[in-house]
């Protein structure tokens, strides 16, 4: 057994949520804080232009943004301990190359900061965490969103500490070579975070009592089927699959007698093996209407968002910037987004999808208009924040979609797909930073903004017209009457597509993984 199982039961999921909290903060987007280490290589003595320092922060991003989809892949088939390991050995790696590049070496900074980028695979091998708060689900991932901002700041504290960057990014390695190994102590070998027990025994009552993290596996439970309108809907409990259930609709899979359920045991052994959308593929909702606009939306707004940290240090030390500072407070804005990040899940729940997306799309074009005229220095911090603030809203409106329109089953695939795409789509943000180094950056920033506010309506509209039709649309629950209840067992025999769906949100629960892969 991992030692993660012997934790103190009564403080064990607080320890692994710190510890999370922890590791986002510091690997998970570290090459987001490129405006300040751009400053120390200037400073260092590096006489290379602007188009090289964006290629290098375009290799770094790249490597922050896709490959956090093969991370995803390798936890699931390896486990979460050693994946999280390699991340952090990685990021290790490129902290020492960084602490050890010559200033005016552009590839070899490009290679450093794409094998740092690697360590933004932590966040995904410590997401699932938030399966041991099965009540504030959305609040634990909204939470490590925010950390992911929060790691935006390493780079301008190792910047600041007035020492080398030898010494600074050399003692950062050590750092993340100690995270290596607490890792490694106390994270689970397998995939799920919660604790299981084979055999029955006083000890699993007193355990489950006490933690609500243990699962006992001694022998199986029968389900209670309840109309779920209090959960979180960011839990794998909550009525969170709009696209699922859209696709299950189908007359043919109406309850009409009993012979649904013939008995107790058949109904135990549909939930022990077939505990999810068994008849929705991962492809189905790939290819959905939905999903595709989705991802067309996020790639839309990352490749601006992008291109905007990557040039932002040129620009306002055209405007002025000369000492850097208001370069350095854009990294403090950045991270202080994530002070609000809980509030994204909320947002999301009183406006609805649409009108959050919209809301976070319309953020991220004001700092573009603001970048492209010629107010003064002090002016500025207005579009530093709305892009800090935009950019925080637009990863957990993504995030927070996935999982309330298409379900926790395929969470992780369908997340890093988006993930992966968007990081293929970004590479334009070179070809966008060297056209803004070239004297175009005024005519640059204004078609961003005008893209943003442009084709993002549109989908934002038609997605929050979609959610209501379907919230107007008779319940299942409401359809239980067409179905009788089996005395002789105790079972509740209700419509086949409503018992499915809390099937799903119990193999959900039990699987813990499944439900909490993405940032």
């Amino acid at each position: 057994m991992s030692f993660h199982a012997h934790l103190p039961v009564r403080f064990r999921r607080w320890i692994l949520y710190a510890f999370a909290f922890s590791s986002v903060s510091l690997a998970g987007g570290l090459v987001y804080g490129w405006p300040a280490l751009r400053q120390q290589l200037k400073r260092d003595g590096s006489v290379l232009s602007e188009k090289q320092l964006g290629a290098a922060f375009t290799a770094g991003a790249w490597s922050t943004q896709g490959c956090r989809f093969l991370t995803g892949i390798a936890r699931d088939r390896f486990g979460t301990k050693i994946v999280t390991v390699l991340a952090f050995g990685a990021t290790a790696m490129g902290a020492l190359g960084m602490a050890l590049v010559d200033p005016n070496q552009g590839p070899a900074i490009s290679i450093a900061l794409a094998v740092m980028g690697l360590g933004s695979g932590v966040q995904l091998c410590l997401q699932p965490v938030a399966s041991l708060f099965p009540s504030n689900a959305g609040a634990v991932l909204a939470s490590l969103s925010g950390a992911f901002q929060v790691s935006g700041l390493v780079f301008l504290g190792l910047t600041s500490a007035g020492a080398s960057r030898k010494a600074t990014f050399g003692g950062f390695c050590a750092v993340m070579l100690g995270m290596a190994l607490l890792a490694a102590l106390l994270l689970p070998t397998g995939t799920s975070y919660l604790l299981e027990s084979k055999s029955a025994n006083p000890a699993t009552s007193a355990n489950s009592e006490t933690d609500p993290t243990f699962v006992s596996t001694s022998e199986p439970q029968l389900p209670t089927v309840v109309e779920d309108t209090e959960s979180d809907p960011a839990s794998p409990q909550g009525k969170n699959t709009g696209v699922v259930n859209r696709i299950q609709s189908n007359p043919s899979t109406k309850c009409n007698t009993t012979a649904d359920v013939e008995d107790t045991s058949s109904a135990l052994n549909q939930l022990d093996n077939k505990p999810i959308e068994e008849d929705v593929s991962v492809w189905e909702l790939m290819w959905s209407t939905e999903y595709i606009l989705l991802v067309c939306w996020f790639s839309v707004l990352v490749v601006p968002l992008q291109y905007y940290i990557g040039g932002l240090g040129f620009q306002l030390e055209d405007k002025g910037d000369d000492d850097g500072f208001y370069t350095d407070l854009f990294s403090i804005l950045y991270a202080s987004a994530a002070v609000v990040s809980p509030a994204a899940g909320f947002l999301a729940d009183k406006l609805g999808l649409g009108w959050a997306e919209l809301l976070s799309s319309l953020l991220c074009s004001v700092s573009f208009f603001v970048l492209a005229g010629d107010a003064n220095l002090d002016v500025q911090v207005i579009g530093l924040a709305a892009n800090g603030l935009g950019r925080m809203l637009v990863f957990s409106m993504f995030f927070s979609h996935v999982g309330k329109r298409f379900g926790y089953k395929s969470f992780g695939t369908l997340a890093g797909l988006g993930l992966l795409i968007s990081a293929i789509a970004s590479l334009l943000q070179y070809p966008i930073i060297a056209a803004a180094s070239d004297g175009h950056a005024r005519l640059v920033n204004l078609i961003c903004g005008v893209v943003l506010v442009t084709f993002t309506p549109p989908y934002c509209v038609w997605l929050h017209r979609t959610i209501q039709r379907e919230e107007s649309l008779p319940k299942d629950i409401e359809d239980v009457d067409d179905c009788q209840g089996d005395s002789a067992n105790g079972l509740a025999v209700t419509s086949s597509r409503h018992l499915n769906k809390r099937a799903t949100a119990i193999g959900d629960d039990s699987d813990g993984s499944a439900s909490s892969q993405s940032q």
